[in-house]
């Protein structure tokens, strides 16, 4: 396991730890632990890579919109969509244009409404999936996690989420550098790299010294057409010679 990838596991094992402290559990086997952070980890791979295909299909770009979420969501079983898709299809089918209230007796406003309904209708799970995360069901996890607000005798402050306290701790000076280049801090700045020990010192001149290379052992389609032909040349003149 690289550095990266053990960082990313440490960080989902605090969140997994908040959520089964939220639903009364004290503690736990380390081994019950890892289980359920490579659950996670396995889910979360699943749903990115789901984005990622739902994205280079719908408009051949790997950055997805959120459309393409939306349908890695559903594919992934954490949206259930309101209607199957034969009777969205159906829906569809039977619905009337929208063009067609303009004809209609106050048809702007009857329009706008008809399209404010099926805005609602088409996005429904989406609307009950974020009611579910920020319902009562989730808040104490939300409470421990720190991202509710406390009250306290100032009154009612914003409680520090435990990403920052964690990172306060292992940082009291509040040096950023610390985490510079990894997902905590800011992008690490691009440098060369160098290579000791051989003919060529960056990668530019690696790939220039292999191109060349490729160059002098594969003629190119023009040469090796030429070749046979040269060859004849040279066979024949060696055969006047003879003579």
């Amino acid at each position: 396991m690289s550095a990266t990838q053990q960082l990313h596991t440490s960080l989902l094992r605090a969140p997994i730890l908040h959520i089964l402290r939220a639903q009364g559990f004290h503690s736990t086997r380390p081994s019950v632990l890892d289980t359920l952070v490579n659950l996670t980890e396995r889910y979360l791979m699943l749903l990115a890579e789901t984005t990622r295909d739902h994205a280079l299909l719908n408009h051949n770009d790997p950055i997805p919109t959120v459309t393409d979420v939306r349908l890695a969501l559903t594919d992934c079983g954490t949206l259930t969509p309101v209607l199957t898709a034969a009777e969205q299809d159906w829906l569809e089918k039977f619905r009337r244009p929208l063009e067609d209230f303009d004809d209609l007796k106050h048809g702007d406003i009857r329009r706008e409404g008809e399209s404010r309904r099926r805005d609602e209708q088409d996005t429904q799970d989406v609307r009950d999936f974020i009611k579910w995360i920020v319902g009562d069901q989730n808040r104490e996890i939300r409470r421990i996690a720190g991202v509710l607000p406390e009250s306290g005798p100032g009154g009612t402050v914003n409680g520090e989420d435990y990403l920052t306290v964690l990172k306060k701790k292992h940082s009291k000076t509040g040096e950023e550098s610390r985490f510079q280049g990894t997902v905590l801090g800011k992008p690490a700045e691009d440098r060369p790299i160098k290579i000791e020990g051989g003919p060529v010192e960056t990668l530019t001149e690696w790939n220039n010294l292999m191109h060349d290379h490729s160059e002098h052992q594969f003629p190119t389609t023009k040469d090796a057409a030429e070749s046979p032909h040269e060859a004849e040349i040279d066979e024949q003149q060696l055969l006047m010679d003879v003579s």
